[in-house]
Parts: C-alpha cells; sequence; structure tokens
C-alpha cells in the first residue's frame, strides 16, 4: 500500500511541474532596476521624493529598487565610478533622473549603450534627456536632447496647467488615462536639430547652454504622450509653441533587444507621492520596459 501511495504522489508532482493546465504556477522572480539620480548640473527638489516613490511602487509592481542617491551629492563631487558591465549586469533595468554631463569616462558610457542594446531596460523620467550631450550615442538610446522647457499658464492664472493628449491608449503606462490627461507640470521641447558653430545660439539647451548633438524626430521613437495644444492656453509660451504643434512628451523606444521607456513628467516634489495617476504612468512605463507587462 505505500509503495502505491509512494508512486502515486511521485506521479502527481510530475504532473504538477509539467505545466499541464491547471497546475500550480511558479511566482517569477522579481526584476531588479537601479535608479540613479545624480545631478551634473541642477538638483531638482524632486529627486529624494521620487527615489522614496519609486521604490514603493517597485514594492507592489514586481520588481526591487537599488538606489544610490546621488541627489545628495554636491554638483562638482559626484561619484560613478561603480558604473561597469559588471556592475550593471547585477540589475535588469537602469532608470535615471540624471542631468548634465556625468563624470563618466568613455567605457562606462560605452557600457551603458551596450547594456540597452544587449536586451536590459533603459527608464527616463524628466530631466534623463538633460544627460550625456557629450556622448550622442546616449541620445540615440533614450530618444532625444531637451532644449527647452513648456510651462503653460491659464487665463485664470493657475499655473503650470498643459493638457496631453494619449496617442497610444494600449501601453501600460498610459491605458487607463482615457483621451486626454489635463496635468500641472513643466512640459519639454526637443532639440530637433544638431548644434552648428556658425549659428553659435541656436540649438543650445535653456539649461547649461550645452550643444544639441542630435537631431529628435518621430521616426526615432513611438510616442505615447503630446502635448494637446488645441485644448491649452499657449499664452506666455513663446512663438515656438503653435496650435497643432507637435511636442511629444513621453515615448517607448527598442534599441538593440532592450526596451526604453521615458517620460518628460516628474518635476515637482508632490507628483511623486500625491499623485496616483502620475504613478501609476511611471510603473507602467517601469513594467513595460522590464517586460513584466506588455
Amino acid at each position: 500500500m505505500r509503495t502505491r501511495i509512494l508512486a502515486f504522489l511521485l506521479a502527481l508532482a510530475a504532473f504538477l511541474g509539467s505545466g499541464a493546465p491547471g497546475t500550480l504556477a511558479q511566482t517569477p522572480a522579481r526584476k531588479k532596476l537601479l535608479f540613479l539620480t545624480h545631478p551634473a548640473l541642477y538638483k531638482h527638489t524632486s529627486l529624494g521624493p521620487a527615489e522614496k516613490a519609486v521604490i514603493e511602487l517597485g514594492a507592489r509592481g514586481g520588481y526591487d529598487v537599488t538606489t544610490l542617491e546621488g541627489y545628495k551629492q554636491d554638483v562638482d563631487k559626484i561619484d560613478l565610478t561603480m558604473i561597469s558591465s559588471s556592475y550593471l549586469a547585477q540589475f535588469d533595468g537602469l532608470m535615471l533622473m540624471t542631468n548634465g554631463n556625468l563624470p563618466l569616462t568613455l567605457d562606462q558610457k560605452k557600457a551603458i549603450v551596450d547594456y540597452v542594446r544587449a536586451g536590459h531596460a533603459l527608464v527616463g523620467v524628466h530631466c534623463a534627456t538633460l544627460t550625456l550631450y557629450d556622448y550622442p550615442e546616449f541620445g540615440e538610446v533614450i530618444g532625444g536632447y531637451y532644449r527647452r522647457s513648456i510651462v503653460p499658464t491659464t487665463r485664470i492664472g493657475q499655473s503650470n496647467i498643459g493638457v496631453l493628449k494619449v496617442e497610444d491608449p494600449n501601453n501600460p503606462a498610459t491605458k487607463f488615462l482615457g483621451g486626454n490627461w489635463p496635468l500641472a507640470e513643466e512640459f519639454y521641447q526637443f532639440g530637433t536639430a544638431v548644434w552648428d558653430a556658425s549659428k553659435p545660439t541656436e540649438n543650445i539647451s535653456q539649461v547649461g547652454r550645452l550643444h544639441i548633438p542630435m537631431a529628435f524626430t518621430r521616426d526615432r521613437v513611438h510616442v505615447l504622450l503630446s502635448l494637446d495644444t488645441e485644448k491649452m492656453d499657449l499664452t506666455g509660451l513663446g512663438p515656438e509653441i503653435v496650435k497643432g504643434g507637435d511636442y511629444p512628451q513621453a515615448w517607448t523606444r527598442s534599441f538593440g533587444t532592450g526596451r526604453v521607456f521615458y517620460t518628460t513628467l516628474g518635476h515637482r516634489d508632490d507628483i511623486w507621492s500625491n499623485d496616483p495617476v502620475f504613478r501609476a504612468h511611471v510603473n507602467g512605463g517601469i513594467r513595460w520596459a522590464l517586460g513584466l507587462e506588455n
């Protein structure tokens, strides 16, 4: 009898481990995300809240977050000596809320590009596109470079109100938004031409006065969100911001076998802790880039 019972249990165990319909699924291993917030140009006050929020999002979102508290370092004393191919290999994805020409060697910069190309995730929020103007290969990965800020104001005096048009309602970062997303934020305009020495005041970044090394184009990215200028008051935004103009604010991109997600949003401190829609946007983008959701 004992022999029969043992044989039955062994057969049952083999069946459950075979992946047959109705079997118990194993919990997948949690993804690992490295989040850098090192500011070589400007130290946003939202960097600390961003680290805290992403750790919280990861705890419920299927990924563990490692932070280095780069935002606590002085602009002229940033330490990124740990970045290497072997260090990055510990993680499934790299998240950046950095800015400026970070103190990275050529080998370190190449390690980041190769890391994404080889199938890892890159997530960029807000000032990530204000990073590494001295290495255009990075711009190729993330999709473009910041040129200037767009800060809308409504006619009733309420500042920073913009309207985002949802261009892809199916991505995890946008699928819950409907058609439009009104939001108080700082938005970005990207460099659409490369800096030319014969026109030294054109195609430079508003913050840092850095030369744009690569032109942004929609052909390089898949746009998720753009400014809906038809639904916005453009007063005070300057002659470049016009009704019907094209101003992407979030996108995805494939680079090699890696996935890239970028959003301009995240300037405000409180948006990281108090805005569940924004948090869902960031979490959805991270999960998409890590391959946890499609």
